[in-house]
């Protein structure tokens, strides 16, 4: 008889479960259905990805604006321009000639001949551009939306060597 009443119990979970299940895809609601298709379940919001660029220097204008009277580099802070002819770059950030405006970034100086004073940069340099790419889900309509890109670190380094050839 115990067995008889569990085993009823039993039949009688599993039939109710169904009948409190959750739609969640907004089948009863056409409107809410149709947003999200539209909206591609919230891929459609743009999203800020890192990204590294890397190429070479054709022109700058940076102005130090912060951390001039202190000896240490780490709250330097620099404002102007940086145009790159960039070879490489991930995340989809664009290569070819870029021109960057930089706002209160760091930024390495290369020193080539170790004196402890920076090289001011000079076209042909090494550079590479650290930063944040404002971008869209790729099965998102993209009409109307411009990529942000905001910088925030640029490293210079000296001009590539030479190949000695075989």
């Amino acid at each position: 008889m115990k067995r008889l009443l569990i085993c009823a119990g039993l039949a009688a979970a599993l039939f109710a479960v169904p009948a409190h299940a959750h739609k969640g895809d907004g089948a009863g609601k056409p409107e809410r259905a149709a947003k999200v298709k539209a909206n591609h379940g919230g891929k459609c919001t743009p999203r800020a990805v890192g990204f590294n660029a890397r190429g070479l220097l054709v022109a700058s204008t940076l102005n130090q604006t912060s951390g001039q009277d202190t000896a240490k580099h780490s709250d330097d802070r620099y404002d102007g321009t940086v145009e790159v002819d960039v070879k490489k770059a991930n995340h989809g950030a664009p290569t070819g000639m870029q021109t960057y405006a930089v706002t209160g970034v760091r930024v390495n100086f290369a020193d080539a001949d170790e004196d402890g004073t920076a090289d001011t940069p000079q076209a042909g340099d090494r550079v590479k551009v650290h930063g944040k790419l404002t971008r869209l889900h790729k099965r998102c309509d993209a009409s109307g939306f411009t990529p942000e890109v905001k910088v925030k670190r640029v490293q210079f380094k000296g001009a590539p060597a030479p190949d000695a050839g075989p």
